[in-house]
């Protein structure tokens, strides 16, 4: 990866992490805070790939559930093929929704992904080098 990549990666983390927790950057600091400030972030980090992919569940659910009581308002009932329809309508209102309302929740798994892999392909580099000192 080249370097103007990292620098990009490293400043984007940075970002994410001032934008969750602004009141540390404003609040003096205790010297209890930091270590619970590091172990909410750290928490937050861990888990952001299940936290977006169980939003994106439940958008779609609750999209779904909009779409069947539209169309059960106007009298119509849900069989065959319309299930079908009324699925794939939801996927695309949630996929949509999910494009705005989880902007946040998506770029903190792109850090997450993007440190997981720096850090493969250190350890990666680290054992090529080993095998070379053999």
């Amino acid at each position: 990866m080249p370097a103007d990549n990292k620098t990009a990666d490293k400043t984007a983390a940075a970002a994410v992490k001032d934008a969750e927790a602004p009141e540390a950057a404003t609040a003096p600091a205790t010297p209890a805070e930091p270590a619970l400030a590091a172990s909410v972030v750290s928490a937050t980090a861990k888990h952001a790939t299940l936290r977006y992919a169980t939003l994106r569940i439940a958008i779609f659910v609750v999209s779904l559930a909009v779409l069947w009581g539209l169309v059960a308002l106007t009298g119509h009932i849900v069989t065959g093929n319309g299930v079908l329809y009324l699925m794939m309508g939801a996927l695309l209102v949630s996929g949509v929704a999910s494009f705005f309302l989880l902007s946040r929740q998506r770029d903190a798994v792109s850090v997450q992904v993007t440190a997981r892999a720096e850090k493969m392909t250190n350890r990666i580099q680290a054992n090529a080098a080993l095998e070379d000192e053999d």
